[in-house]
């Protein structure tokens, strides 16, 4: 982006989204960054970009505006793994997930997570994996697939605890107890 004072113009944008969302205001989020994006132009840095789309998507999810958020988590993922940035692709990928998740779409959402999981496999990133392996578990809940998603729980847990990451730990034992406590099946 060439234009100096176009960079200054969409940053002021994106931080007056990211104030927004601090002040719960969503709507004020959502136009912030729809503007910012807008302001990017013809021939936009594809990171600024893909960072612009990813704010904008947490919003639609908060929006309630799944189809949106899912094509704009895409579009982010598509930018990141351009321009080889293969951490900030596995984020998207979860982001994409979690989406389809949300809407009831297991297939599309577990497919999601095993990519953004085999990116940060081979990134060696631990809390990316734990992550994964929590989302994987969750949509095993939600099949009924209490097995298998009390395998995907007791790793992320174990990934968690050997990096401190107490509260998460914490979450991943919460929903072990509560899929051990529903018998076999």
């Amino acid at each position: 982006m060439g234009d100096p004072s176009r960079t200054e113009e969409v940053d002021a944008c994106n931080e007056a989204g990211r104030i927004c969302l601090e002040r719960e205001d969503r709507q004020g989020a959502f136009e912030e960054f729809s503007r910012a994006l807008d302001l990017l132009g013809e021939d936009p840095d594809p990171k600024r970009k893909a960072l612009l789309l990813n704010n904008l998507g947490r919003v639609q999810v908060a929006l309630d505006r799944r189809d949106e958020a899912l094509a704009t988590f895409q579009e982010a993922a598509r930018l990141f793994e351009q321009i080889g940035d293969r951490t900030a692709l596995g984020w998207q990928l979860g982001n994409v997930g979690s989406v389809y998740r949300d809407k009831e779409e297991h297939e599309a959402a577990l497919e999601s997570y095993k990519r953004a999981l085999s990116v940060f496999e081979e990134q060696d990133h631990t809390i990316g994996i734990a992550d994964q392996y929590s989302n994987i578990g969750y949509i095993h809940a939600m099949k009924r697939e209490r097995g298998v998603a009390l395998e995907f729980f007791r790793k992320a847990k174990g990934l968690y605890e050997s990096q401190g990451e107490e509260t998460k730990a914490g979450l991943a034992e919460k929903n072990i107890r509560i899929l051990s406590s529903r018998g076999n099946g």
